[in-house]
């Protein structure tokens, strides 16, 4: 008797294509406030390890400094938990970054369990690169990050690779 496993690996309950810069962010220029969806492990893509079906900073996401970012962070994996953190750029390491301000989900380290919404806000302060990141030990190390740039003018936008 021959036993054959298909798919046991992966970590995204739901296979398709990453999200569009326009499913990711939207903002308001009147009110300077940007609304960013970060959905953890959105597909299957780099081992479900990714932000939108972005991993290995493949997705930049800009904002203007001053500017309110409210994130909503999604964690879509039905085997891993996730979180959503924004840290410094150094060094990637099996611990993260450590987080600038003040911008990550509830309980970083042990993350939010599938189909769990955690939602937050911030204001960046200071002009620079960053990383999105998942703080699970092991995470970030097997690619779980993207970049966030904060600006000295300009629109917020959202690229990817």
């Amino acid at each position: 008797m021959s036993v054959v496993l298909s798919g046991c690996f992966n970590s995204s309950s739901v296979d398709s294509a990453p999200y569009k810069p326009q499913q990711i962010l939207t903002y308001d220029t009147h009110t300077k406030t940007a609304d960013l969806l970060l959905v953890a492990s959105a597909t299957s893509g780099y081992g479900g390890f990714n932000f939108d079906g972005y991993s290995v900073g493949k997705l930049t996401v800009k904002i203007p400094l001053g500017w309110r970012v409210n994130i909503t962070c999604r964690n879509d994996s039905f085997v891993l938990t996730h979180t959503c953190a924004i840290v410094e750029n150094g060094v990637i390491t099996p611990y993260g970054g450590k987080v600038v301000f003040h911008a990550t989900s509830p309980h970083p380290l042990n993350g939010l369990g599938y189909g769990v919404t955690a939602k937050y806000s911030f204001t960046p302060n200071k002009v620079g690169i960053y990383r999105i990141s998942c703080l699970v030990i092991g995470h970030e190390a097997d690619g779980m990050w993207d970049w966030f740039d904060v600006t000295r003018s300009r629109l917020p936008s959202v690229s990817v690779k």
